[in-house]
């Protein structure tokens, strides 16, 4: 496992804009810009690519790749918001797009090919999509 580990506990950024790349072509990204934000990426496999995009204060995004081939884009902006991303398995596609506050969205994706398009606005409520099995797609707009 190659974990990425990012925290702003300052302003500005200590963090170049470039990724980490790691074994078995693995990539991840977070890019933070606010204060108190807190973000984690742990890639398990090969070929999985990830990104964390985080705007505002004290928001946290985890997300836990295994397998191979997987990718996600996450991008939070306002304050307090939360996301949890898993997956599992082969080719699967997740991008979440979170606004507001307090808002919170768990992913997960366990085995093959699934795809989950997320988008929650300010006022919109916590969410939890769950993909078991191959091929299966979600798209959940929340406003």
């Amino acid at each position: 496992m190659y974990p990425v580990l990012a925290a702003d506990l300052a302003q500005g950024s200590e963090l170049d804009d470039g990724g980490v790349a790691g074994k078995g072509g693995l990539l991840a990204r977070i890019v933070q810009n606010g204060e108190l934000n807190e973000a984690a990426i742990r890639q398990q496999g090969i070929q999985h690519t990830g990104q964390l995009t985080q705007n505002g204060f004290e928001n946290n995004a985890n997300a836990t790749q295994s397998g191979d081939g997987n990718n996600f884009v996450v991008l939070q902006s306002g304050a307090g918001n939360n996301v949890e991303l898993i997956q599992s398995g082969r080719a699967n596609q997740a991008s979440v797009v979170q606004g507001g506050a307090g808002r919170r969205a768990v992913i997960e994706q366990y085995g093959n090919s699934n795809t989950v398009n997320v988008q929650q606005n300010p006022l919109s409520p916590n969410l939890q999509v769950q993909q078991q099995g191959n091929g299966l797609a979600a798209k959940v707009i929340q406003y």
